[in-house]
């Protein structure tokens, strides 16, 4: 065959698994729910420090709106930024440290 007409197609951006929207499947909501979860016990601890109205609904829209971002993952890359934080714990603790001691030659 013609090397010219051997061309391969590398698709892009494709997911293995079954997602709600763009970048969002049900592992996604989870970890969203859980963030969602964890700002809204912070609002309650707030709403019992300052009594103040304003700053629970500032607080859950923060959450809400935070954890999707957090979780989503980015269309190219299929990473979001909880994988990406994953994934750098996961290095760091695989990675070994070798302590060296200079000592003379000469001893």
């Amino acid at each position: 065959m013609d090397n010219e007409n051997e061309k391969l197609y590398i698709p892009y951006g494709l997911s293995t698994e079954q997602e709600l929207f763009t970048g969002f499947g049900k592992r996604e909501m989870k970890q969203c729910a859980v963030g969602i979860a964890a700002f809204g016990i912070l609002a309650a601890l707030l709403y019992i420090i300052t009594a103040q109205v304003g700053a629970i609904i500032f607080t859950l829209l923060l959450g809400i709106s935070g954890s999707i971002m957090m979780c989503r993952k980015d269309r190219n890359t299929r990473i979001s930024v909880i994988g990406q934080i994953a994934n750098m714990v996961r290095f760091s603790k695989g990675q070994k440290k070798y302590r060296y001691v200079y000592k003379s030659s000469w001893l």
